[in-house]
């Protein structure tokens, strides 16, 4: 009988964990079956499911995957579902590749592999991981022959989308399995994302692993999507009753970074924009916060909401020095660049002394459209860029007075009128050729990585490297001038190229200001320096002569001291342009004197 009594006593921690098993096994079914009625529901009617037969036995699975794909996107992005469906590339030569997207608001290429797993354990295989990984290397090289034909306008469009300056990549492996992947896919992602960042820990790529929970969680968060109820502490708060109710009032930075992370995007459901990433505008959001927090509200503007009702709690009710609040049904209409960028400062003593004005509209009692027409006039406002303060600059007066005097417009300010003909240019024209034109190759980085970087700071360089009293008008227009015929022959070399993709197809993508500045190096500074009137009419010829030995210099040495490097990334980096800079102008120069 004792014996009997060890046996039971011993058995029944393994028959606890056995049936803990059972109902872990029987609840990662059903929330499989409940991902897999919904996905279906939100994204397969707009999906493109030409290349799955009727008979394939696999089809539900296929289909399931692109589905998944699509909610990856979806959940990432915030855009809509058609939008999200049509983002899957799922198919025979995707290259790994289940669906991609280009997010316009937060300049953010969202990239995507997805397996649908029914059993809802397990993971991708590190062979897919593998291939994922070098299809999305294919993607950011720009190499379009390595897809599918039926791909090859979205691959361009996202290609295209990778160039733009300020574009982060975010990369997404989602299942309905492990939230995390094995050692070696891990490993495999690891080694793409520290290539593509060079090193950077504020690279431009990220990856992240969305399994079955996170799938089930962004479901379930979707389907309360606009019931947002957000809680605050108002400090000296006042009330709006006539014509409709309202609060305004001033609130801290540390809880405008817990509704973001709390909330997401979800915050912002109503708004015309979504964040926008590191702009201009961010970035001096940001950097106020983190070393000047008591100025933030004398020098930022502040956010509105609007909120189906609010109630304050009874505490201190007739003080308005502080008030504690709930919006419920709450959205940012404006501010949410501001409230995205402060939930990325770290130092959270420096965020609990910002402090930022704040309006918040009541929709109760309130005409129907009155919500949508708050939200559309909160977002009628001209952005004041940097390069609007360049027209105060003395500098640019002289020098566009000076292409004035030999028949040249140049046009300063903002305007869509302007169009570039051979007797005018613009700001942007004219500072991309001066930044290429400069011996300083760092310039030309910063003109490819985000030409808004020469107008942060009118005071420094780079701005004062290329405008300053040396810069005459002449030389303007003559950088540009030269500038404009690089960009010519790199235009007919592209489309003379046998194949898109490699190293020779690549340089010529991602290496455009590399490729300008050693031409510009190379004809030296006398031809910039002529009257515009006296410049040579045979420029053309001598710039496509210099493109024509510089091309192949480049790729070369490229060949030989940078092999298998993401093009996209190592001519975004001062360090990668100058060796190349200097290494071009040492064997031109040694080739001229042999």
């Amino acid at each position: 009988m004792k014996f009997e009594n060890t046996v039971l006593v011993t058995a029944i921690p393994y028959f606890r964990r056995l049936l803990f098993f059972r109902e872990e096994i029987w609840v990662s079914g059903l929330r499989v079956r409940q991902i897999q009625t919904r996905i279906r529901e939100m994204f397969e009617e707009g999906i493109d499911l030409s290349g799955i037969s009727e008979n394939d036995s696999q089809r539900d699975v296929k289909i399931l995957t692109r589905c998944l794909a699509a909610f990856a996107v979806y959940s990432a992005t915030g855009c809509s579902t058609e939008e999200a469906s049509n983002a899957v590339w799922d198919g025979s030569d995707d290259n790994g590749i289940d669906a991609a997207f280009f997010d316009q608001e937060e300049k953010q290429v969202v990239i995507v592999q997805s397996k649908w797993i029914q059993s809802g354990t397990g993971e991708p295989e590190a062979s897919s991981i593998s291939t994922f990984a070098n299809g999305i290397k294919d993607l950011i090289e720009n190499s379009i022959d390595s897809f599918a034909e039926r791909l090859q306008t979205k691959v361009a469009s996202i290609s295209d989308a990778l160039m733009r300056p300020g574009t982060t990549i975010r990369v997404i492996v989602v299942s309905t399995g492990s939230s995390s992947l094995a050692t070696h896919a891990t490993r495999n992602l690891n080694r793409l994302i520290n290539e593509l960042n060079d090193g950077d820990e504020d690279g431009i790529a990220t990856f992240s692993v969305l399994g079955m929970t996170e799938v089930f969680d962004g479901l379930a968060s979707d389907a309360h999507a606009g019931q947002i109820t957000l809680s605050a502490t108002l400090l000296d708060w006042s009330r709006v009753t006539h014509p409709h109710m309202a609060y305004v009032g001033i609130i801290d930075g540390s809880q405008l970074k817990a509704w973001w992370n709390n909330h997401g995007k979800r915050i912002v459901a109503k708004n015309i924009r979504y964040a926008l990433g590191e702009t201009d505008v961010n970035s001096q959001i940001r950097r106020t916060a983190e070393q000047n927090p008591e100025s933030f509200w004398y020098f930022h503007n502040g956010i509105t909401l609007i909120a189906d009702d609010a109630a304050r709690a009874p505490i201190a009710a007739s003080s308005h020095a502080s008030g504690n609040f709930e919006f419920r049904g709450a959205s940012i209409v404006n501010g949410a660049q501001t409230v995205s960028t402060l939930a990325k400062v770290t130092d959270d003593d420096a965020l609990g002394s910002v402090r930022v004005s704040m309006r918040v509209i009541l929709l109760r009692g309130a005409p129907s459209e009155f919500g949508s027409d708050v939200t559309r006039t909160n977002n009628l406002q001209n952005r004041v860029e940097g390069r609007d303060f360049v027209s105060r600059d003395p500098e640019q007066e002289r020098i566009r007075g000076e292409m004035l005097l030999e028949g040249i417009e140049y046009q300063i300010h903002r305007s869509e009128d302007l169009i570039s003909t051979p007797t005018s240019c613009d700001l942007i024209e004219v500072t991309t050729a001066l930044a290429c034109a400069s011996p300083e190759p760092s310039h030309s980085v910063a003109a490819k990585t985000g030409i808004g970087r020469f107008f942060n700071d009118l005071s420094k360089a780079p701005y004062k490297a290329i405008f300053n009293p040396r810069t005459t008008g002449a030389r303007a227009f003559n950088a540009v001038r030269i500038h404009r015929s690089i960009d010519e022959w790199i235009e007919r070399k592209k489309s003379a190229a046998a194949r898109r993709s490699g190293y020779s197809w690549g340089v010529l993508v991602h290496g455009n200001r590399a490729i300008a500045a050693s031409v510009f190096n190379e004809l030296g500074t006398d031809i910039l320096d002529q009257p515009i009137i006296s410049f040579p009419n045979d420029y053309r010829n001598l710039v496509n002569e210099t493109c024509e030995r510089v091309y192949p210099e480049i790729l070369q040495h490229l060949e030989e001291d940078f092999p298998n490097k993401a093009l996209a990334v190592l001519f975004k980096g001062p360090k990668n342009c100058k060796t190349i800079y200097e290494t071009v102008a040492s064997r031109l120069e040694e080739r001229q004197t042999t």
